[in-house]
């Protein structure tokens, strides 16, 4: 039985987290982490705390898809307690990365900005038509519920490297968000970011592939966090008894 700790179990993930635990053969949850104790899944009743060091026991592994300053804190109760991380949480910076790629020395770390199958396969996709569309201007669009307070998205972002990746250059070096007042003509090369943030959409990206007389569009939708919930209890699954490494969401699914 894989014992399972739910970061943010009072949120939305939190929630979608806990219903697909519910009559999953071999998996129970058996703590959750939350600051609040009001706004719990219908039916929790396992060991809750306002931060790791006060949970009665360590599970097996933890699933977060909270906040970076949280998510650190966490990684540190992991490490000390030999506890794997499956990590949904976006928004990090390059020194946080790095603490996180440096813990999976000492424990199985999968880390993802996005735990769908469906936007994994899109991000295969984007790879591979950034390549043949190398002279195409991408610009990818992205659209979360009102609550999200990273921008642009992870996904977003992971959509940028992919395509980086496949033309060989850095998306730090061709990266454009936010444009304002007068930004000028577009410069060959670039990827462009704009990110729509309202109402309670799950989750949507758009890479647009824009070349003269034509264009590309690969998009995908979230119309619910199940899908997401899912994705990360298949990554915990698969990262039961695996060895110290930092993984991601193509080992999980075979992509590679």
């Amino acid at each position: 039985m894989l014992k399972i700790g739910i970061v943010g179990i009072g949120g939305r993930m939190g929630h979608a987290l806990w219903d697909c635990c519910q009559g999953m053969d071999g998996v129970k949850v058996v703590c959750g982490i939350d600051r609040m104790s009001d706004t719990l899944p219908v039916g929790f009743n396992c060991d809750l705390a306002a931060e790791p060091a006060l949970l009665k026991e360590a599970p097996d592994l933890f699933i977060d898809f909270s906040r970076p300053e949280c998510s650190m804190a966490v990684l540190d109760y992991c490490v000390k307690n030999h506890c794997a991380l499956v990590l949904g949480t976006t928004g990090f910076d390059a020194q946080q990365r790095e603490l996180i790629k440096n813990a999976a020395k000492t424990i199985p770390v999968v880390m993802a900005a996005n735990f769908s199958v469906g936007v994994n396969v899109l991000l295969n996709l984007i790879h591979k038509a950034a390549g043949i569309l190398a002279d195409s201007d991408l610009e990818i669009v992205e659209a979360h519920h009102r609550y999200k307070v990273d921008a642009p998205s992870g996904t977003a972002l992971a959509m940028g490297e992919a395509a980086a990746s496949a033309r060989h250059v850095s998306l730090d070096d061709v990266m454009v968000a936010g444009r304002d007042a007068q930004t000028g003509a577009r410069q060959y090369g670039s990827i462009g970011f704009s990110s729509v943030r309202g109402g309670d959409i799950v989750g949507e990206h758009t890479a647009m592939f824009c070349s003269d007389g034509e264009r590309l569009e690969l998009k995908h939708i979230a119309t619910s966090r199940q899908t997401f919930a899912a994705g990360a209890l298949r990554a915990a699954r698969w990262l039961e008894n695996k060895k110290p490494g930092f993984y991601g969401i193509n080992d999980v699914l075979g992509l590679k």
